[in-house]
C-alpha cells in the first residue's frame, strides 16, 4: 500500500497500519513532528495547513452612515429609557439594603423628634406584644390589592374585581358562628360570604378553590371549588348572614382500619351551614377536608372600577344582630368567634406600703444611727 504525507510518498508494507506509517514518515523527516495543542477532543490540528485569514472590517466605502437627526431622536429615546428603567447595580457595587420602616421610625416622622435605639427596641417590643393579645378581627396583612380594612379592623371594603379578606383567628375544632352584613354593593357589586382555609386564593371569591366554601348572594348558590349548586336564598345589600361551621375533633382511625382490613370510614361529619336575617339555610356541605387545618371567616366583594366600593361589616360577637338557635337548626351550639380572643395578661399592681411599714422605714436609720453613736462613745 502507499501513504501520501506532504509532499513525499512513503511506501508502507502491505497490513501495516496507519499510525506505523506516520511514525516512520516523522523518523524519516518527511512529516514535521506533532505538537501537542492541548485539545483533548477530536482530531490533532496540523500546523503546516494553511487555513484562511479572519475578515476585517468593512472599507469605509461600505460603512453605514448614520443619520444625524435619527442619531439625536434615538440619545433622547435612550435618555427616556433610563430615566424610566434605571439600570441595576452591578456585582461589584454596594448594594443599599432596604431596611423595613418599624412603628419607631413612622413615629419619629410623624412627631418629628429623634429616639435612640434602646427606645425604638421598647417601642418594637410593646408592638410585638400588643399583636399577641389582638382579638378577633380581620387581618390587614393579608387583605390582597385593591382592597382596605378599617382601623377597627371590622370593616371591609373592595374597589376592584373579586377581593378576599379572611379573620385572623380560625376554628380547628368545635361549633362557631359570626355574622357579616351586606353594608353596601351598589349596582355592579355582589358578595360572597363564608369560610376558607389559609391556602385559599385571596384575589378570588370564597370557594374559588378546594380551600373555601362559600354562599353566593345572585342565586343563593353554595360555591365550592367553582362547582355553584342550589341552596338557599339570595341575599342584598342590607342583609345579615350568620356564617356556622362545625369542625369535628380529627382522631386516628383511619390507620386502625387499615391495619384491620376493614372498609374505610365515610366522610367525617364536620359541615357548613348559613342563615338569612335569622332563618336558617339548611348545611350547605358535609364532610369538609381534612388537610386544610383551620378554617377562616371570610368575605368576598366585587365591585366595577371607578365607582363607590362594595362595603361587609363583620361581627364576631358575643352580641349577634340574629343569635343562632341550635335546637330549631338541629345543630350543635355554637360559640361566638370572640371566645378565640387570646387572654390579657394579668396587669401588674403595685401595693404601695402601709403607714405602719413606712413608719418602720423612716425609724431604722435613727436607730441604727443611736447603736453607732453607742458603739463610738
Amino acid at each position: 500500500g502507499r501513504c501520501l504525507i506532504g509532499s513525499r510518498v512513503a511506501s508502507a508494507p502491505r497490513g501495516a497500519s496507519t499510525r506505523l506509517a506516520v511514525d516512520r514518515a516523522r523518523r524519516s523527516g518527511a512529516m514535521a513532528p506533532y505538537v501537542p495543542t492541548g485539545r483533548k477532543r477530536g482530531r490533532p490540528r496540523d500546523p503546516n495547513k494553511q487555513r484562511p485569514r479572519k475578515p476585517g472590517p468593512p472599507p469605509a466605502a461600505l460603512r453605514v452612515r448614520r443619520n444625524p437627526i435619527f442619531e439625536e431622536m434615538r440619545q433622547q429615546m435612550d435618555a427616556v429609557v433610563a430615566a424610566v428603567h434605571p439600570k441595576r447595580e452591578r456585582d461589584g457595587e454596594e448594594r443599599k439594603k432596604r431596611t423595613k420602616e418599624t412603628l419607631a421610625d413612622r413615629v419619629e416622622k410623624a412627631v418629628a423628634i429623634s429616639m435612640t435605639e434602646e427606645e425604638k427596641a421598647n417601642i418594637e417590643r410593646e408592638r410585638r406584644e400588643a399583636a399577641m393579645y389582638w382579638p378577633v378581627c380581620l387581618n390587614p396583612k393579608l387583605k390582597p390589592k385593591g382592597s382596605e380594612v378599617s382601623e377597627d379592623r371590622k370593616t371591609f371594603t373592595s374597589s376592584k374585581g373579586y377581593r378576599t379578606c379572611a379573620a385572623s383567628h380560625g376554628v380547628r375544632c368545635g361549633a362557631f358562628y359570626y355574622e357579616i352584613t351586606i353594608a353596601y354593593l351598589g349596582e355592579s357589586g355582589h358578595a360572597r360570604v363564608g369560610w376558607k382555609s389559609k391556602k385559599g386564593e385571596a384575589n378570588a371569591p370564597v370557594g374559588f378553590d378546594k380551600f373555601g366554601y362559600g354562599y353566593r348572594d345572585v342565586g343563593g348558590e353554595k360555591v365550592h371549588e367553582s362547582t355553584l349548586a342550589p341552596y338557599g336564598e339570595p341575599f342584598k345589600e342590607g342583609d345579615v348572614i350568620g356564617c356556622y361551621i362545625f369542625v369535628e375533633e380529627m382522631k386516628m382511625k383511619s390507620l386502625k382500619k387499615e391495619e384491620s382490613g376493614d372498609a374505610p370510614e365515610p366522610a367525617n361529619a364536620s359541615f357548613v351551614a348559613f342563615s338569612r336575617n335569622g332563618t336558617f339555610q339548611g348545611k350547605a356541605y358535609v364532610g369538609l377536608n381534612d388537610d386544610d387545618g383551620a378554617y377562616f371567616p371570610a368575605g368576598s366583594l366585587f365591585t366595577a372600577p371607578d365607582v363607590e366600593p362594595a362595603k361587609l361589616v363583620f361581627n364576631f360577637g358575643p352580641d349577634f344582630q340574629h343569635p343562632p338557635d341550635a335546637e330549631a337548626w338541629d345543630v350543635p351550639a355554637p360559640r361566638p368567634m370572640s371566645d378565640l380572643d387570646p387572654p390579657r395578661p394579668t396587669p401588674e399592681i403595685k401595693l404601695e406600703p402601709s403607714p405602719e411599714e413606712t413608719a418602720v422605714i423612716v425609724e431604722a436609720p435613727n436607730a441604727e444611727e443611736e447603736t453607732h453613736a453607742a458603739t463610738s462613745t
